[in-house]
């Protein structure tokens, strides 16, 4: 009988372990719900002009019946959002239900089976009116998008499929599971939706859940270029799906380096280990070299991701999930190479929580620091609003316009740092703080000036001094 067992035994574990070694299936699916609700953003008046605009503002549905079509489905209210609060903020996204919405569209080849698995998210009403509305334009799509350039689009989806059928989705995406030291279900497919883009040169992706968008020029050659950006963001969904204990190491491991730079370096590290993956490692697998030029449109994350990419490509090439050891690699290089980085208003400024008196004072913070990663709003300066800002890790501003002891003192009841200072409530002042949790505040206390001015006049260069 004990032998019995112990050879049932050796097969659970043998089965379990065959199992676990399973590739994470991807599919390739081309989308007409994803692509109609693409399309209706892209020609709303919200939306930056593009080629999916002009081609609808010439042709002979842009009446004005169409038009308001387009406005009414714009504010639809559909984003609701809940957070993952036992995970260490922000380093798990709050889920969306846009992104669940988008997942649907993207899983779905109609409308009515969208309908169908969408149900509940929203209140029905504007589901209901969200679903007509795609329903409506489908035609419109076909005609002026789709049928024009079905057989470009069928040479696109080709190039892609062919990255799946050489399981080069499914083993660079192993490569991330191991790294991020993630567990993914086997059972659990990665889908991938091409979606087909008239704008010269607008390569992207973009991905959630278990889901990656990817758009591709229609003229595209460089094909592997394309399946590294959609690597990047699908980097990012093993990235968040880390065990909670792992958030936890993470966070910890962050914190005792002790680093004056340790929150901001954290924030970074997202978009920093998907561009090192995916624009550094896998490019340089297939290319057989790496990339010489930029790797992301941004200074701090492609700067970042170079430094640190020795270290992470020997990482994977021990099959070592991070660690400790690689934290304290990360934050050493973050600080002794760009130790300049937490006085530059653009780094900082690309997580940051915004509280003002008044919204109109938000619009100096989006007018120029256009590039971020975490965004927060809120108005009127309140007991509420300040609570939120101490739950989030991130910049924190305060822009106090109106009752200004009052603001001011409120402040001091939250933030330990403020308890001995003097600020002076009739005074037009702008006061930064370095908070316990290694991020900055920054109270701006304006009367007659704007938040513009007083931020042209106190920062220049856009640089602490």
């Amino acid at each position: 009988m004990k032998k019995i067992i112990t050879l049932l035994l050796v097969l659970a574990t043998s089965t379990s372990s065959v199992f676990a070694q399973q590739p994470v299936e991807f599919k390739l699916s081309c989308s007409e719900p994803y692509a109609v609700y693409d399309f209706i953003t892209k020609i709303s008046d919200n939306y930056p002009d593009n080629e999916l605009k002009s081609i609808f503002s010439n042709s002979k549905y842009n009446t004005e019946a169409f038009k308001k079509q387009i406005a009414d489905f714009e504010q639809l209210p559909i984003d609701y959002t809940y957070a993952f609060t036992q995970y260490p903020s922000p380093l798990k996204t709050g889920l969306m239900s846009r992104d669940m919405l988008e997942r649907n569209l993207a899983i779905s080849q109609t409308i009515a089976d969208f309908r169908n698995k969408s149900l509940g998210l929203i209140p029905n009403e504007y589901l209901s009116v969200f679903s007509e509305t795609l329903e409506n334009f489908l035609p419109i799509y076909r005609e002026l998008v789709f049928e024009p350039n079905k057989t470009a689009f069928e040479v696109q989806k080709n190039n892609l499929q062919n990255y799946i059928k050489n399981n080069q989705f499914s083993n660079f995406f192993q490569t991330g599971l191991t790294f991020y030291n993630t567990n993914w279900d086997k059972n659990i497919p990665f889908e991938l939706n091409l979606l087909p883009s008239l704008d010269k040169g607008n390569l992207g992706a973009r991905a959630f859940i278990n889901v990656a968008v990817c758009e591709a020029p229609l003229d595209l050659k460089d094909h592997v270029s394309f399946f590294s950006v959609a690597m990047h963001e699908i980097y990012h969904i093993v990235y968040d799906n880390q065990s909670l204990q792992m958030k936890e190491n993470i966070q910890k491991w962050f914190n005792e380096t002790k680093s004056p730079n340790s929150q901001y370096a954290l924030l970074l590290m997202n978009e920093v280990l998907a561009t090192a993956l995916g624009n550094g490692y896998v490019i340089e697998q297939i290319n057989k070299k790496a990339d010489d030029g930029e790797w992301y449109a941004n200074k701090y994350v492609s700067e970042m991701a170079k430094a640190i990419y020795p270290v992470l490509k020997k990482y994977i090439e021990d099959k070592k999930p991070m660690d400790e050891a690689f934290v304290k690699a990360y934050v050493n290089t973050y600080d002794t190479q760009f130790p300049q980085w937490n006085n530059e208003l653009s780094h900082l400024f690309s997580y940051r929580y915004i509280v003002a008196d008044t919204p109109n004072d938000w619009t100096y913070f989006r007018r120029n620091f256009r590039k971020y990663s975490n965004n927060r709003m809120g108005a009127p300066v309140s007991a509420t609003e300040v609570e939120k800002t101490m739950a989030m890790p991130i910049t924190k501003v305060v822009v106090i316009s109106q009752n200004h002891e009052q603001k001011l003192n409120l402040l001091k009841d939250y933030f330990d740092v403020l308890k001995n200072k003097k600020l002076n409530p009739k005074a037009e002042f702008i006061e930064i703080f370095n908070l316990p949790d290694n991020t900055k505040l920054f109270i701006i206390n304006r009367h007659k000036s704007t938040v513009e001015d007083m931020m042209n006049k106190r920062f220049p260069n856009k640089l602490i001094k």
